[in-house]
């Protein structure tokens, strides 16, 4: 992929995940887009794309602050973790790691709230960790499709 066309692809990708975040409160599109740079193994990318995603989520609010690094840390963990046991590009592997991180996203969500006196509502964060559960593997199949045309995620 041209480096050109990878930047557009990207900013597309945040254009559309802002949107979407704005519609659906708690929702973290940005982590897709964490989970095909790691298939990727994209670390130059990773390297710019990693701190706007950081920033942005801190500035729209989807987590109180600090929270979203401790959630991109346990994304990031928990691909790694996987991709020992799986191919990491496989849907399956996909749908194994969304159901682990609507886990972890409910980990995190009462790891911080004592942390930072915030009251934790037990059935909206499980809503909420449901929502990003099932969010995943469908956002994943249909950017795995746009991302090269060609329906899967390279191994460069």
């Amino acid at each position: 992929m041209s480096t050109l066309r990878n930047i557009i692809w990207w900013l597309c990708f945040l254009a559309v995940a802002v949107g979407i975040q704005a519609a659906v409160p708690g929702l973290d599109v940005m982590t897709v887009g964490l989970i095909i740079l790691l298939q990727e193994r994209d670390y130059k990318n990773m390297f710019w794309l990693l701190p706007l995603f950081i920033l942005l989520q801190e500035g729209m609010g989807t987590r109180t602050f600090g929270g979203v690094i401790v959630w991109y840390v346990a994304v990031i963990a928990l691909f790694r973790m996987g991709r020992w046991l799986f191919e990491a590009e496989n849907f399956l592997f996909i749908f194994l790691l969304s159901a682990c991180l609507g886990a972890a996203y409910y980990g995190v969500a009462w790891l911080m709230a004592p942390l930072q006196d915030l009251p934790f509502n037990v059935q909206d964060i499980l809503d909420k960790s449901l929502i990003q559960a099932i969010f995943i593997p469908v956002a994943w199949k249909i950017l795995v499709a746009t991302r090269h045309g060609k329906g899967h995620v390279s191994e460069s």
